[in-house]
């Protein structure tokens, strides 16, 4: 009897908690939109055969590396803010969104110029200068990303996760339409358009609901500037440790294509599409994590036992499918085709790299939440240069072992290091 009371009073605590309102409709309109993507992925995958692929893989990374590094950081930065003055000032939400989205433009802006003056280049470089006209496409969707990255955070920083799993599930839809019919009717360049037209429609989307919920006011100039400098100022240490995130895994895609060949990319591809889906969970609740951390933090809460819950979570709800991907790698690798017979490996240490992965997006909200940016910074640049150093000697000194494999040790082993390195230092300072 008392335990069926102790059941009852946990069910009863558990629905009226925000936290897990908030993560329930951030998970489900996840699952749909990484669902449909992942299928879309797979066919893609299968139509464009590993080479082509790995070309296709090559080019989304580096759309997502210069958005990454085009948004400024603003994607934790713009949560944390937006949270903090929902509960203590509502005035200031449209200052934040407005600033936040006129740095967003200008740096997106910048980047996406960049890339398609030098588009040539960068496709030779990469070694397809057959793709150039391509590459100037992608540079269009770059301040798209960007813009959608800014105004899911605002989002985020409201708590409006239904809302937002509605257009999710909506993006997912236009992700595996547009994935499809590109692909079939024109190939890799089509492949590359759906990308373009996916960012697009989430930009407009995200920007349809914003503008229902938060009001314009009267704001002038001066208090415009003074708004964007503190936010690139809090925003700086992100901005450098995500371009270092953009960077290192940029150059080693590079890394791979120099010292082995597309294949091996491509490999490296369809993994990280199974890795996302053992991180899909800390990837949506990361700012769910952000936005309850930082309302924690301005009304002074214990954020302690909040960190050790979501760690608890993440681990358990990681746990799971990266069992059931390793238990079935080879089933796996059968459904994209002939060309991926060697996937299984590769696949394998990926899941498990993103076991540790989850766990560091945790540390990463709690240091964000208090303002603990540059120490985060040193840490997570640390973990990315070891990783591609550590890929360069393992490749460069052994020839018997895929290179995609290696690749991704590397990976593995500066998570680890990521992960000790932040929970010790976390330990230490809350001490």
């Amino acid at each position: 009897m008392a335990l069926h009371l102790s059941r009852n009073k946990a069910y009863i605590r558990l629905k009226n908690s925000r936290l897990f309102k908030d993560s329930f409709w951030a998970l489900i309109g996840n699952v749909l939109n990484k669902g449909l993507s992942l299928l879309a992925g797979i066919i893609v995958a299968r139509w464009l055969g590993a080479e082509e692929y790995g070309e296709y893989g090559m080019i989304k990374n580096t759309l997502i590396y210069i958005a990454v590094f085009s948004t400024f950081g603003l994607g934790f930065s713009v949560t944390k803010f937006i949270a903090h003055h929902k509960e203590t000032d509502i005035g200031k939400l449209y200052l934040i969104s407005r600033a936040a989205n006129l740095i967003s433009l200008a740096f997106s802006g910048i980047m996406a110029l960049l890339l398609f003056i030098f588009s040539e280049s960068v496709a030779s470089y990469l070694e397809m200068p057959q793709t150039s006209l391509t590459i100037k496409f992608t540079a269009i969707a770059v301040v798209f990303n960007s813009l959608a990255t800014v105004q899911i955070a605002v989002l985020a920083g409201l708590k409006e996760f239904k809302r937002t799993a509605r257009i999710n599930f909506q993006i997912g839809l236009v992700t595996f339409i547009a994935s499809i019919c590109g692909t079939y009717f024109y190939g890799l360049d089509g492949a590359i358009m759906a990308l373009v037209i996916t960012n697009f429609a989430n930009c407009i989307l995200n920007f349809l609901l914003i503008r229902k919920l938060i009001r314009p006011g009267d704001i002038s100039y001066h208090d415009i500037i003074k708004e964007v400098t503190h936010l690139i100022r809090f925003s700086f240490p992100i901005a450098i440790q995500e371009s270092t995130i953009s960077i290192s895994f940029w150059l080693g895609n590079l890394l791979l294509i120099k010292l082995s060949d597309y294949h091996q990319l491509g490999l490296y591809s369809a993994a990280t599409q199974w890795g996302g889906i053992v991180l899909y969970i800390p990837g949506v609740l990361q700012n769910v994590m952000l936005s309850h951390l930082s309302t924690s933090v301005a009304q002074q809460g214990n954020s302690k036992t909040l960190l050790h819950r979501m760690l608890a979570l993440n681990f358990c709800m990681t746990l799971i499918p990266f069992i059931v991907v390793a238990v079935l790698s080879s089933f796996i690798a059968s459904i994209y085709g002939a060309s991926y017979s060697d996937l299984p490996p590769v696949l394998n240490i990926c899941v498990a790299t993103a076991i540790f992965n989850c766990l560091i997006q945790v540390y990463i909200q709690e240091y964000i939440a208090k303002g603990r940016t540059w120490i985060l910074c040193l840490i997570r640049s640390i973990r990315d240069i070891l990783a591609l150093v550590l890929a360069w000697i393992l490749i460069t000194n052994i020839s018997d072992i895929d290179a995609a494999i290696l690749y991704t040790t590397s990976y593995l082993v500066a998570a680890i290091f990521c992960l000790a390195s932040l929970t010790a230092l976390n330990k230490k300072i809350n001490n």
